[in-house]
């Protein structure tokens, strides 16, 4: 696969300077030619910046599956071309990494990053096809961006519907099964990660966990307060909403203060964590979710396998675990495959949008647990009624199930 990656830094003054020259090019192809011209797919990930752990290679997800697709032929004979740029960790670079990707001739626009909403209103206004985490901000299922296609299970807890944020009763479940009823939170200082605690706290009370802690990362990173905070509290576990490293600082730091204290991980189902000997020590009986299938293990489904096999033969992918944003990007990518191929042999932006918004029962090929749903944008409808997904707990270097929890959509925090 030949992708281009071209730093925002080098570029930013020249690209804002010339805002004029770029919002005539927002429009870019508005289709395909009938000549089979390669389709180019942009890719907006976090390569520097605060949030930039998160997303070492997340790229990879994007690459297998766009080079599976190249290698039969691609969309109706049209190429794709994968072509990403960085977003700093800032709305303003992801802003500038949009304008860039746009002035290119991206079709559309693959977000895995933390800062999409600073390029949302942009990209809605040139029409441009944008598919991604909802990890964020709410603009994912919020009016007026139809062109906005969310990937994973955490919309309803980024996006209030009539005041309210949704969530699913297997978030309390599974507190309640690790025995945790005084919960802390600490949680990155974004808007999506702060409006899930809310809506973690507000689901856990009905079952009877109690809000113990609600603390925001603090910039220096220093988590040892935070800690001093819980012991006085007498909390019994706490759910971290934040990037890998976070937790493996507050699980040593817990060790460090022996406290017993379960910890819950958002972003630590990952083989870097496995591979690092004294992260690993720090991080044993520890718990996490995952948002597709368990990849360890023999009995794999057949999906799980495909998507494997596909970093394995298109990618430096060296086994185990893919990321999190590796998940990620592979599913955005499919997803922009299928609303190509809905979008008919020679695809524009508003038929791949409108065609996109009828499919209700979106599973990535049989990758995920909860089929996504595309239709009823902007109202409760968008939300599946029911989520399920496993909890699992780090075990020397296997992830073991703890339970599978099955929820149902709940009125969780007020927005």
């Amino acid at each position: 696969m030949r992708r281009s990656v071209i730093s925002p830094i080098r570029i930013a003054v020249a690209v804002l300077s010339m805002a004029g020259v770029v919002t005539a090019l927002s429009a870019g192809p508005a289709s395909a030619s009938s000549t089979k011209a390669p389709i180019i797919i942009g890719v907006i990930t976090d390569e520097t910046g605060s949030a930039s752990s998160n997303y070492v290679g997340a790229v990879d997800g994007a690459e297998a599956r766009i080079d599976a697709q190249n290698a039969i032929g691609g969309v109706d004979g049209h190429k794709l071309e994968l072509v990403s740029e960085d977003g700093a960790s800032t709305p303003s670079g992801n802003s500038t990494a949009a304008h860039l990707l746009v002035s290119k001739g991206a079709f559309g626009i693959i977000q895995d990053n933390s800062e999409a909403f600073g390029s949302s209103a942009y990209l809605h206004q040139a029409g441009i096809p944008v598919v991604g985490a909802p990890v964020d901000g709410p603009e994912w299922g919020e009016q007026p961006n139809t062109n906005m296609f969310a990937i994973g299970s955490t919309l309803s807890a980024t996006t209030p519907i009539n005041g309210y944020f949704y969530t699913y009763t297997s978030t309390g479940a599974v507190l309640k099964a690790l025995h945790i009823t005084k919960l802390a939170q600490v949680v990155f200082n974004v808007p999506s990660a702060i409006d899930a605690a809310s809506s973690i706290f507000a689901q856990a009370n009905g079952y009877g966990v109690s809000d113990c802690l609600d603390a925001l990362l603090p910039s220096s990173g220093d988590l040892n307060p935070t800690v001093l905070q819980m012991k006085n509290l007498g909390c019994n576990g706490v759910e971290v909403l934040s990037v890998l490293s976070t937790c493996i600082t507050l699980a040593n730091d817990l060790k460090q203060a022996d406290l017993k204290i379960k910890l819950v991980c958002a972003s630590s189902y990952d083989q870097s964590l496995l591979d690092q000997p004294s992260a690993l020590a720090a991080m044993q009986d520890t718990y996490t979710g995952t948002p597709i299938f368990n990849v360890v293990g023999n009995d794999l489904p057949p999906a799980v396998k495909l998507f494997l096999s596909r970093l394995k033969k298109y990618t430096n992918f060296a086994g185990g675990i893919p990321g999190q944003n590796v998940d990620y990007t592979y599913m955005s990518a499919d997803a922009m495959i299928k609303g190509l191929e809905l979008a008919g042999p020679n695809p524009t932006r508003k038929a791949f949008i409108s065609d996109m918004r009828k499919v209700s029962n979106y599973t990535v090929e049989g990758l995920v647990t909860t089929p996504m749903i595309f239709t009823h944008f902007g109202t409760l409808g968008m939300f599946p009624k029911k989520s399920c997904g496993p909890e699992l707990e780090l075990k020397g270097k296997d992830f073991d199930p703890v339970v599978t929890a099955c929820g149902n959509l709940v009125k969780g925090a007020k927005a």
